[in-house]
């Protein structure tokens, strides 16, 4: 471990030396900041709830542990393993340990948004249930907790990729998933959501913060304990399982040269022969796959087990949209790949391409929004009123153009290479993927609130007025950005940047 480790830091050196944007590193400085402030603000909150609030809390514990240790079981499930530190295609030439590999995935962890609010949430809800008594032991288990969650999520991760070399290995890891799926399904639609949350184990990690922040220390020994022996047995056994997936021969190829190739058949015009062109590339990835397949049916199963009432479904389209717009669309020139001096070279107008990405990214997005919405009104208590349907609608359609209109700047302004041919590729390092998380989940969460909070004044057409100032500043956005597009010195940077780095 201590070679592995020396090799990190040299890692982490090397791509803190590739942070050249203005700011960038300012950036990372002030968010590691920001979420500190952050942690300090949900702790100190706890003195000011009231006797009602805080029973609240406590009864709510539970079920936010659990929803924390599903997210680092899935997480890097859809990353295929997990973030690289530095991408592995510029570290053939070096001995890099699979154990650097393992602990640089884990260090990446908590660059994911999604990851930093539960973290936020465990810290409030450990400080909840420790009012009176001892934060510091409370703290304890609940970070050990969080430690040996995401260790075995990533050990888990590594074990599914090392699987998926073969064919019979991606056979039994895709009937596994199914069965998974069918199984939260048939939870959800038979009601049986309280009875799974009462067996699970998080409610004996609560009982332990509860009993360690009392002075009982028996119960809490005992828990924390048993999470610290996880932790150990999580990183020895991701560091083994990570080495034997690295190591596993793939026949993920094999008889791909002598597979017949089928053409598409020629479209009518350059815009939907480019469309369809994209939309192949977003198949033929298999990080891309994966995700989608993730982004269609989690948000949806979790709304629906949670039933979300119909006011708060105003604010899912937003996380959904903001989410879908991670997949491939803060990078979209990424889906050409080295093609890119190709298509650049085709004599169609060079807005085109943009349209066309445009197209498909609002295809993606749209998708997973009418998905989650759906899934989660399956369980919604009572029937919703025309405004709250209404908002619904508006709320998903403005945040989905909120996020492509977002995601294509991105896209024209901080272009990365991507080739996306292996299934733990990403469409960019993992701090313009956070960075780009905060950038697309802040304005829809804003949307959302606009638009939910415009119900309060009654009648049904009020979300519609609240959508048009988004919807007017989105439309100038996408002006701007096909324009900039259309210059040759700008357009010629991003296909520099896609297609060679």
């Amino acid at each position: 471990m201590t070679s592995a480790a020396a090799q990190l830091r040299a890692l982490l050196g090397l791509r803190w030396q590739m942070a050249r944007a203005p700011g960038l590193r300012v950036g990372i400085v002030l968010g590691g900041l920001a979420i500190l402030w952050l942690l300090s603000l949900v702790v100190g909150s706890a003195p000011g709830l009231d006797p009602v609030s805080l029973a609240t809390a406590v009864e709510l514990a539970p079920a936010a542990y659990l929803g924390f240790g599903l997210l680092a079981v899935v997480a890097p499930l859809t990353a295929g393993g997990g973030n690289e530190v530095v991408p592995p295609d510029q570290l053939v030439a070096y001995p890099v340990r699979p154990a650097t590999q393992f602990l640089g995935s884990l260090l990446l962890a908590p660059a994911n948004l999604v990851w930093v609010l539960q973290l936020l949430s465990l810290a409030a809800m450990t400080a909840y249930l420790t009012v009176g008594g001892s934060l510091l032991r409370g703290g304890l288990t609940s970070l050990t907790y969080v430690l040996a969650l995401t260790v075995l999520g990533q050990a888990l991760a590594w074990l599914v990729v090392g699987l998926r070399q073969t064919r019979r290995g991606r056979r039994l890891v895709a009937a596994g998933g199914f069965a998974l799926l069918v199984s939260a399904v048939l939870v959800v639609r038979l009601g049986h959501g309280d009875a799974v949350l009462a067996s699970s184990p998080t409610r004996g990690v609560v009982r332990a913060v509860v009993l360690g922040g009392a002075g009982e220390l028996r119960f809490w020994l005992l828990t924390t304990g048993a999470l610290v022996l996880a932790l150990m047995v999580g990183l020895l056994a991701g560091v083994r399982l990570c080495a034997w997936a690295l190591g596993r021969p793939g026949d993920a190829g094999a008889g791909r040269g002598t597979e017949p190739v089928r053409r598409r058949v020629a479209k009518r015009s350059a815009l939907r022969e480019l469309v369809a062109v994209d939309r192949a590339s977003v198949w033929r990835a298999p990080a891309l796959r994966r995700g989608g397949l993730v982004l269609g049916l989690l948000p949806g199963l979790v709304a629906a087990g949670a039933a979300v009432p119909w006011e708060s479904l105003v604010i899912l389209p937003g996380l959904v949209a903001a989410g879908a717009g991670l997949l491939f669309g803060i990078n979209a020139f990424c889906l050409d790949g080295s093609g890119a001096v190709w298509l650049a070279s085709l004599p169609h107008d060079p807005r085109l391409v943009l349209r066309a990405k445009a197209v498909v990214l609002s295809e993606t997005v749209l998708a997973a929004v009418v998905l989650a919405a759906v899934a989660g009104s399956l369980r919604s208590p009572g029937t919703p009123s025309p405004g709250e349907v209404t908002a619904i609608i508006v709320s998903g359609a403005v945040c989905s153009v909120v996020v492509v209109t977002l995601a294509l700047a991105s896209s024209v302004r901080r272009p990365h290479r991507a080739d996306l041919s292996g299934p733990r590729d990403a469409v960019a390092p993992p701090g313009a993927l956070a960075l780009a998380s905060l950038r697309l989940a802040a304005p829809t969460a804003l949307v959302g609130i606009l638009v939910g909070s415009s119900l309060q004044l009654g009648a049904w057409w009020w979300p519609l007025v609240a959508a048009l100032p988004p919807l007017l500043l989105c439309w100038s956005s996408l002006r701007r950005t096909l324009a900039r597009y259309a210059d040759p010195v700008v357009r010629a940077r991003v296909v520099q940047a896609v297609a060679a780095g």
